[in-house]
């Protein structure tokens, strides 16, 4: 799911330029004289104000998508690299900033520490300098960042419900246009689905590769005919509880990383373990459930389910997630 757009986004700031280029050529305000500079003044500043605003709104927010999307994907393949989950959240940050900014981990290049090649010529730091290079070369504005003084974070919130991660970026910058001079503190905030990437949880507890689908079925649907297709597809079910927060038990895709198998407050998901990846074990096949304690704390014992639990696949459920899936009525 690596994005290579270096093209595309190349492509997209050359438009802003032109665009901006165009502004300045064809401005009823054009015109010198001996006498009056004034309005080509004018003009060089209103250009480098269109300029600055489509740097905020347009490719500022497109690099950082491109560059999260593969920071997001390089860490997956660092984790299966290492068969074996990140440390906890601060230590995700950590390097989820460095991968995004530098393409590295502890300061090695992922590339060649690692073969992951997703971030080469793809880190936001490469594409800032292309922009403060392109800026010069058509408009002949000096754009300069701060490079050494990026913040990253991402995360998961109310904002971005648990389908999505949040990136926010803060930075400082300058765009100097000869007649004008701008400095400028932005923090930029993107959301990315996280709907196709993998699941860490199942690639470092089974070797699998178990990417993030959503259900289509909402809380009042289920039943052991759903629950069955919610086996069969892969699917992962968020469990809204809108009306009782502390129900909530599932951990948010964010903490999969780090092995936080306690219930996230906004986000949390969960699948169900299939045929595959069954071993016998005496546990409810809530994916999370599955691979630790969470879940003990719900009452001992667990539930066959009428017409999914069979000798090759002993699946299994407990008395919370009974209730949650509406099949009480065909426990065995």
């Amino acid at each position: 799911m690596a994005i290579k757009s270096k093209k595309g986004v190349f492509f997209t700031f050359m438009a802003i330029l032109v665009v901006s280029v165009l502004v300045l050529a064809f401005s009823s305000d054009v015109y010198v004289t001996s006498k009056n500079k004034i309005p080509v003044v004018k003009s060089r500043v209103k250009t480098a104000d269109n300029y600055l605003r489509n740097l905020e709104t347009s490719y500022l927010e497109t690099s950082l998508y491109t560059s999260s999307h593969n920071a997001l994907n390089s860490i997956i393949l660092y984790i299966v690299n290492q068969t074996n989950f990140l440390i906890d959240e601060n230590d995700l940050n950590l390097k989820f900033e460095e991968i995004l900014l530098n393409g590295s981990i502890n300061g090695e290049n992922i590339n060649t520490k690692y073969n992951i090649k997703l971030m080469d010529e793809n880190t936001f730091i490469h594409r800032l300098e292309d922009i403060e290079e392109m800026s010069q070369d058509v408009l002949h504005i000096t754009t300069r960042f701060d490079k050494d003084n990026i913040n990253a974070i991402i995360f998961q919130s109310n904002d971005t419900g648990p389908w999505q991660v949040g990136i926010n970026l803060t930075m400082n910058y300058s765009v100097n246009a000869g007649i004008a001079l701008w400095n400028k503190t932005k923090t930029i905030s993107i959301v990315i689905s996280i709907l196709g990437f993998d699941d860490p949880l199942y690639l470092v507890n089974s070797g699998y590769s178990h990417p993030i689908k959503e259900t289509p079925f909402n809380d009042t649907e289920w039943n052991v005919s759903t629950l069955n297709k919610h086996i069969a597809n892969a699917t992962y079910r968020h469990e809204s509880n809108e009306s009782n927060e502390s129900t909530e038990h599932s951990p948010s895709y964010l903490m999969r990383f780090y092995n936080n198998t306690s219930p996230s407050l906004c986000c949390g998901i969960e699948s169900m373990i299939n045929e595959t990846l069954s071993d016998g074990r005496y546990k409810s096949y809530v994916d999370y459930c599955f691979w630790s304690d969470e879940c003990d704390d719900y009452g001992h014992k667990l539930y066959n389910i009428t017409d999914i639990t069979t000798p090759a696949y002993p699946f299994k459920l407990d008395a919370y997630h009974v209730g949650q899936y509406n099949v009480t009525k065909e426990v065995g």
